[in-house]
């Protein structure tokens, strides 16, 4: 019997999602059938490398931590020019840094669904502010709780709680949110410092367990509340051209980029470090202006949706410290870390497996990601669908199309990393290949975009999605309800 039949099969009681729509009646609607990369095509054939991955990763413990709109450009550890991420910076030394990787949307609901399910946005359609993760498919909690870890996640973000479905496949739940009062004027913010502290309280206790642990950060998320030593340094040292809103998101990153430092320095005090596997990422970027627009959500241009994605493998992987170039969007997350582990994948998997970067090897076909923002429409587009854009990104170019397919641009990062100088009418055959690119992927999903003719949004059935106060509260502080 080989290890995948060994090992707990993870979701192998769901079939793969199956939708009643009629040919005829599905294109009226812009939906769909989804389709999902077959199990077999995710696992990577066993090279010597891979296998020393494997046997390293053996049994270890799984942690995630995400630093909320931690944008890329701005980590000092990627060279950004302020001095914001010096803990993130040995970490990034000690694994495997994608420095082209990307959030499949711009908000944090949709991308951590997507972290979550290894499906984009238009197949799970968590994209609608009061819409809640289905129970098709398997999560990624499921997986390894199935593979006998025990499972637990602390969420400083209320949108990531369990009244929109994001408790699946965790034993332990924690909502540290609700740790915090909202302040009369409508402002709060959850401090990290309840989240390291939840935390390290539950990895103490469960030290002799084999473990997945999910850390949700906040910051560096508006409304950039730093401490006032983190404030006092930024403020102090940076030129008065700058914002003091940018100023305080740097503060407010620099001081995560501490909290996690504590974090790694606990799980080292615990001899927990090297037993696992420790992936840090943000779930989407910021915008100061770049390109008209403010915070996230809006666009997909490179500010909001370029993110950090790191992997710190146990020593007794041997695995190379390196920097990656290539496309790595976040839906490969979850591949990745079941083929690492053995694990066999659900059937509702979008994502593929990039083992072999982490094993310090080539792969034969370079990769895209597909970034979705849903503008200025609050209901996640259902009503204004013309607010809708997408990025398509490969290993040079970057395709931008929205406003009903009116909008196109090109963009080449490797001269015009900041995605400024549109070259959509200057490259015709370029702008041609990736719109192909993209009209392929587009087939794969449940809704066709409504960047291409016929198409729709599809948000996930929200009757089942009760907000409690208490998290419209802190979703109204956040500016995310009204």
């Amino acid at each position: 019997m080989s290890p995948w039949e060994r090992r707990a099969v993870c979701g192998a009681r769901f079939l793969p999602l199956l939708l009643a729509v009629t040919a005829l009646g599905g294109c009226s609607r812009g939906l769909q059938t989804p389709r999902f990369s077959r199990p077999s095509d995710r696992a990577t054939p066993e090279t010597p490398g891979v296998r020393r991955l494997r046997t390293g990763a053996a049994e270890a413990n799984l942690v995630i931590i995400v630093a909320d709109a931690a944008r890329a450009d701005h980590l000092s550890a990627l060279g950004y020019k302020r001095e914001t991420t010096p803990q993130l910076r040995r970490f990034f030394s000690e694994g495997v840094l994608f420095t082209e990787a990307y959030a499949p949307a711009a908000d944090t609901k949709a991308s951590v669904a997507s972290l979550f399910t290894s499906q984009y946005p238009d197949t799970h359609g968590v994209i609608g502010r009061l819409a809640g993760l289905g129970p098709d498919g398997s999560t990624l909690a499921e997986c390894m709780r199935a593979s006998g870890r025990t499972t637990a996640a602390f969420s400083a973000n209320p949108y990531l709680s369990a009244s929109f479905g994001f408790a699946r496949g965790f034993d332990s739940f924690f909502e540290v949110f609700r740790e915090v009062d909202i302040m009369p004027m409508g402002v709060g913010q959850v401090d990290g410092a309840v989240v390291l502290k939840s935390a390290v309280g539950w990895l103490r206790a469960h030290r002799e367990e084999s473990f997945f642990a999910y850390c949700h950060f906040l910051e560096p998320h508006a409304p950039y509340a730093p401490p006032f030593a983190y404030r006092q340094r930024f403020h102090a040292s940076d030129a008065p051209s700058v914002s003091d809103e940018m100023l305080d998101y740097d503060a407010n990153l620099a001081y995560v980029d501490d909290l996690i430092g504590r974090l790694l320095e606990a799980m080292d005090q615990l001899g927990l470090l090297d037993r696992s596997v420790v992936i840090f990422l943000a779930d989407h970027g910021e915008a100061f202006g770049e390109h008209g627009v403010y915070r996230h959500e809006r666009v997909a241009y490179q500010e909001m949706v370029h993110i950090p994605v790191a992997f710190r493998l146990p020593p007794r992987c041997r695995a190379p410290g390196q920097a990656r170039a290539e496309v790595f969007p976040l839906t490969d997350v979850m591949p990745t870390l079941l083929d690492l582990f053995q694990i066999a994948p659900p059937h509702t998997m979008q994502g593929h497996s990039r083992l072999r970067l982490l094993a310090g090897e080539e792969e034969a076909e370079p990769a895209f990601a597909v970034s979705r923002a849903r503008g200025d429409d609050w209901t996640g587009g259902v009503e204004r669908p013309e607010q809708v854009s997408y990025a398509l990104r490969g290993p040079d170019y970057t395709l931008l199309l929205g406003a009903r397919g009116q909008q196109v641009e090109l963009y080449h990062r490797g001269t015009d990393p900041a995605e400024r100088r549109n070259l959509a009418q200057r490259q015709p055959r370029a702008v041609k290949r990736l719109h192909r690119q993209f009209r392929s992927w587009a087939a794969t999903q449940r809704a066709r975009p409504p960047v291409l003719r016929g198409g729709t949004v599809f948000v996930s059935d929200t009757r089942r999605v009760v907000v409690d106060e208490k998290t419209r509260q802190h979703l109204r502080a956040l500016g995310y309800l009204k």
